[in-house]
């Protein structure tokens, strides 16, 4: 039935009964149907004025619409306006001091919406976009209660110790049911609560638990890493925290949060050697460990130990311009040079990996322009560059014998070749190796040459003209 037809019939309805009459169907019937008895309450009855369970149950009073297809028992939209206004009286609570009402408040606020959020939806919801704006301001509401839930009886101190282990033990029980609340991340609640619902010992063991048996990844064991070492040290327990630091080193995000918190105790020492990464661990060097290391030297002010260990870290890493640069800015003249032919003699070792080129940049600010076909063979992966800084002072021989591995790769390539996507693909290796150097053009000619000889009768003609190396 059409809601103008529904209203057509209350109004015959009103018009020809008695008051009497409509006001005993209206209490029996209240009392036997949720919808009428919703709206009764949320329009008549009122809570205590410290009842702050009653003052939320109330909010919950707005039974769904007449003429709105809906699953649900609650007008949600009311119902989060209206707790909106509780969490308003919780912040002004908070402003004037009553901090426990403001807990008790947000306490309400987040359980008693949860769980009848649950029961009106006992199949789930369906996610996305409009569901989300639909549940826009309930869900704000939730993460504000929250919110002053984890300020005011876990991470912070205005309210004594006591009060807070208390109430967040009142709290955690009726919430444990609803971790997987559709309003409100519970989960995330209750592990907060657990530094306040546990006893030290109990709740270094749940930490210990949650770092050794987590599996999402180690970016997620963050929180769990940093509540425990600073836990440890608030029992007077340091060292343990080193060790437990130590252990977990290996991942990126966790090695730079124990940085962190080693400077903040000003354990520089500690500090720098978690700076030094061994190359063999395969992290993702997505942190500022160069600049972080030299912080940490700036704040031991130490001169000798700075040059000592950015020579280290220049023989051991991957990565050598950063430390490359310190030591050139820090060594005098006399010094620098005797550090240069101390690499330079034991460059086997210093230079088995050398992503900024510093071997061939070496040998080229003293001359040594015959030496640079050692780094080009040492790294073939760098040879491009090389060429295309140093090939103008090399020899002929020496860039021919830079690039034989590319032309080798080349040509191998070039016998798999099957369509003209592939010649082109050859071709166009072949116009890169051009553009090196006019030594590298003369061997890409010949190249082309050795191509078309190999394989007349394939797309290579076409693909060599397309790209200018043929006319």
């Amino acid at each position: 039935m059409k809601y103008s037809d529904w209203s057509s019939k209350l109004e015959q309805v009103f018009e020809s009964t008695k008051k009497n009459a409509l006001y005993d169907f209206m209490c029996s019937y209240a009392k036997s149907h949720e919808d009428l008895a919703m709206a009764l309450i949320g329009e008549f009855w009122r809570a205590e004025k410290d009842d702050y369970k009653a003052m939320v149950q109330k909010c919950l009073m707005h039974p769904t619409k007449m003429g709105v297809k809906s699953h649900e028992a609650y007008d949600w939209n009311a119902v989060a306006s209206d707790l909106a206004k509780m969490m308003r009286l919780a912040e002004r609570k908070e402003k004037e001091g009553s901090l426990l009402d403001a807990a008790d408040i947000a306490r309400w606020v987040i359980t008693i919406p949860c769980e009848e959020y649950e029961k009106d939806h006992p199949y789930g919801e369906m996610y996305g976009e409009m569901w989300c704006l639909r549940r826009k301001l309930l869900r704000e509401t939730m993460d504000q209660a929250k919110e002053m839930l984890t300020r005011l009886l876990i991470t912070g101190d205005s309210i004594d110790e006591d009060s807070q282990r208390g109430l967040m033990k009142e709290i955690v029980i009726p919430l444990k049911p609803l971790k997987k609340s559709h309003i409100c991340d519970i989960d995330d609640l209750l592990e907060e609560a657990q530094a306040k619902v546990l006893s030290e010992k109990r709740y270094l063991t749940w930490l210990s638990k949650k770092l050794e048996t987590y599996t999402k990844g180690a970016f997620f064991k963050l929180p769990y890493l940093e509540k425990k070492v600073r836990l440890l040290d608030k029992l007077d327990r340091r060292n343990e925290a080193f060790e437990i630091m130590d252990r977990f080193s290996s991942s990126d995000d966790l090695r730079y949060l124990s940085i962190q918190i080693l400077l903040e105790w000003k354990e520089y020492e500690k500090a720098l050697e978690l700076t030094d990464i061994d190359p063999k661990i395969r992290i993702t060097f997505m942190k500022p460990y160069d600049e972080l290391t030299m912080d940490i030297l700036d704040k031991i002010g130490d001169s000798d130990l700075r040059i000592s260990v950015c020579k280290d870290r220049f023989r051991k890493h991957e990565w050598k311009k950063f430390y490359f640069n310190q030591l050139h800015e820090m060594l005098p003249a006399d010094d620098w040079e005797k550090f240069l032919d101390e690499i330079i003699a034991d460059a086997d070792t210093v230079f088995y990996s050398d992503y900024d080129g510093i071997e061939a940049q070496i040998y080229a600010s003293r001359s040594q322009y015959d030496k640079i076909i050692i780094a080009c063979q040492r790294h073939e992966y760098k040879v491009e560059d090389y060429l295309k800084k140093y090939g103008r002072y090399m020899s002929e021989a020496d860039q021919r014998l830079a690039i034989q591995e590319r032309v080798n790769r080349i040509k191998l390539r070039a016998s798999e070749c099957r369509s003209s996507k592939d010649c082109l693909q050859v071709a166009n290796w072949v116009k890169d190796l051009s553009l090196l150097s006019p030594a590298c053009k003369k061997v890409a000619k010949e190249t082309v040459g050795d191509i078309l000889k190999e394989y007349p009768k394939s797309n290579f003609s076409w693909a060599f003209t397309r790209v200018d190396l043929i006319k």
